[in-house]
């Protein structure tokens, strides 16, 4: 496989803390189901797994040269965890048909997060 993008980014903690509470319509704007019903299972650290999957969604998004356009949506880009806590991106939608079209065959991801920041690191292969 070869490398097709590189992403990175890196987003404050309490940005996200304040958009979830400030903005009735942020966590399904950005986040699947299943991405919501994750982090809020984890009290202590909530908001900072919803900067960490922000950070990758919008890493993704940089690795697929696009960022956020007509062809790419944050919430349908998913971080989800294997049982040993590896991240990894499963897309939907507009953005799953645009990462075919690009002959995208996997988004690796690393993240990372503090009580303060969230950094995301995205590589997508073909």
């Amino acid at each position: 496989m070869e490398i097709y993008g590189i992403g990175t980014d890196i987003i404050e903690v309490e940005r996200i803390k304040s958009a979830v509470r400030s903005n009735s319509g942020f966590l399904n704007r950005v986040y699947t189901v299943s991405e919501i019903e994750y982090c809020n299972k984890k009290k202590k650290g909530k908001f900072s797994s919803l900067a960490a999957r922000f950070a990758a969604k919008e890493a993704v998004a940089k690795a697929l040269a696009e960022g956020i356009t007509k062809n790419i949506s944050l919430n349908e880009i998913e971080v989800s965890n294997l049982n040993s806590g590896a991240p990894f991106i499963k897309l939907y939608g507009k953005t799953s048909r645009f990462s075919k079209k690009l002959n995208i065959k996997e988004i690796k991801v690393s993240v990372s997060a503090t009580g303060n920041f969230a950094v995301a690191y995205a590589i997508a292969l073909i």
